[in-house]
């Protein structure tokens, strides 16, 4: 099944690679006359220590970053007004969650600006993921993805776009219906799209 762009920050979860293209309605890496996507990385990732030794977004920037990274990631928080929820919190502490949070650049058809997305992670044994399916939909996240591996093991990984700059907003349409990735099952639950086992 063929997961759909239906608003503009479906295209930018899950992170697309440095070089992306649209080609025949379909957004892929490989490269083709359509149209180019440039993605410019930063990200920074916490682990569930590092949320209990602070709990301001600030403070574990403060704590994981030095010179220009620092000054760099204190200015994203007050620019685009990040913070680190409660119920964020408290769901990476009940799930053991990896959270990764990107400020990417991109440029589309000389169109640029930024997209702020906060990923939830959770990785264990087994095949039940229904719990951490519903403690993550909580979250409101725009994007669930489910892989489960031979029912040995399991990745669930939560997307939600926080910030999307008007440059990128002005070239939705172009982008409307295209597919953005292949899921063995679609789901939706409250506005967030589940992609289970995608390929």
């Amino acid at each position: 099944m063929r997961l759909k762009i239906t608003s503009i920050e479906d295209l930018f979860i899950p992170p697309l690679q440095e070089y992306s293209y649209l080609c025949n309605g379909i957004i892929t890496d490989m490269k083709c006359k359509g149209m180019e996507i440039y993605r410019d990385p930063d990200f920074i990732a916490f682990t569930v220590n590092d949320i209990l030794s602070s709990m301001s977004l600030q403070g574990l920037i403060k704590m994981k970053t030095r010179g220009r990274k620092r000054e760099r990631w204190l200015r994203y928080i007050s620019k685009y007004k990040m913070e680190l929820e409660p119920k964020e919190f408290s769901t990476i502490l009940r799930l053991g969650a990896l959270l990764t949070i990107y400020v990417d650049g991109y440029e589309i058809e000389g169109n640029q600006g930024d997209v702020v997305v906060k990923e939830f992670r959770i990785s264990g044994t087994g095949s039940n993921t229904d719990h951490i399916k519903k403690m993550l939909l909580e979250l409101s996240p725009r994007l669930i993805v489910i892989q489960n591996k031979n029912n040995i093991w399991y990745v669930v990984t939560g997307y939600k776009v926080t910030f999307v700059d008007s440059q990128l907003k002005k070239i939705e349409k172009s982008f409307i219906n295209s597919d953005r990735m292949e899921c063995s099952e679609i789901q939706e639950e409250y506005n967030t799209r589940i992609c289970i086992d995608p390929s």
